[in-house]
Parts: C-alpha cells; structure tokens; sequence
C-alpha cells in the first residue's frame, strides 16, 4: 500500500491540529495566508487549527492545505513520515519553467516563506534558482541579504530606460536634434 492510500484510508491521529499551528509558525504563516494559498476563507482555516470544526480533517481539506504548507499529508493528519514532501527535499525538475523545487535548503524555505508576500516573484524565482558553490546551506541571514541584493537589481533593471524599451530603440540612442 502506498503512503498516499494509507494516508486516504487511515484516520488522523487527533492531533493534526497542533501539527497545523506549528508548521504555520515555522513558516510563519498567518491563518488568512495559508487560506490565500490554499483557497479557503480565513475563518475556516482558523477555526480549523482552533479545533471548532471537530476533530477529524477531511482528506481534501488536508491536501490542500499540506500542499500550501509544502508538508506530507501523512505527516499532517497522522504525524507519521517525514514532515517535509520528498518532492520538495529531492528536486525533480530543473530549468526554465519548470515547478520550482521548494528546498533541498531549509533556512532558504524560511526566507522565502517570510519573503514570499513582500517581494517580487522574479526574487523569489531567483532565490529558489541560486545554489551555493559549497552545496551547504548558508542559513536564513544569507539568503535573506542575498533576496536585497536581488530586489535592488531588479528595482536598477526596472529603471534602466535601455532595458524597458520594448519596442522602441533605447532612449539613451535618442540625440536632440537642433533645430535650424
């Protein structure tokens, strides 16, 4: 039996909540956030992670919000495997395009989750890019610095009239033209 059928076709343990809450922390995720990500209203997700919708989770309900988490399903409504999905621990795909692999860096996954809705996506697709010529995870400070560096070179990019020009030839071209 696969994990994903033991998971359909076994109960939660109870205790699904408290998983909930401390996932949302260390993420740092608000209720109406994970609700954001996940497609639900923010008073449901709160009264969910409260308890005042029961005990039991429902199997869809737990998909969803295991996948805007970026945790297990069975980690979230049992407490058994590993917490984080293998899919975002072993990157899959890589290049152009393709689904962003979350992290085979844990402090990177923080910045992001605290950077996520405060900064351009084009950093945030940068910083899921980027790996360290030692293959060692820097920690959250570097890649947090490293997310200004990026956001300050997109803001300069932005600005530079030779780079925005779609269509037209780069205004630094243009020569003012004297008149006779």
């Amino acid at each position: 039996m696969s994990p994903r059928d033991r998971a359909e076709n076994a109960p939660d343990d109870g205790e699904w909540q408290a998983r909930l809450g401390e996932v949302m922390t260390s993420r740092g995720l608000s209720g109406g956030e994970l609700a954001r990500r996940a497609g639900f209203t923010s008073q449901y997700v709160n009264s969910l992670r409260s308890g005042t919708r029961g005990e039991r989770l429902p199997l869809e309900t737990a998909r969803r919000l295991a996948a805007a988490l970026g945790v297990s399903v069975e980690w979230l409504t049992k407490g058994e495997g590993p917490r984080e999905r293998l899919s975002d621990v072993y990157v899959r795909t890589v290049g152009p395009g393709a689904p962003a692999p979350s992290d085979i860096f844990p402090s990177r996954a923080e910045a992001i989750a605290l950077l996520g809705k405060y900064v351009e996506p084009e950093v945030i697709d940068a910083l899921r890019a980027h790996v360290p010529e030692t293959g060692v995870d820097p920690g959250r400070e570097f890649w947090i610095k490293y997310a200004k560096e990026l956001g300050r070179d997109l803001r300069r990019i932005k600005d530079d009239p030779d780079l925005n020009a779609r269509d037209a030839p780069p205004k630094s071209a243009y020569m003012a033209v004297k008149k006779k």
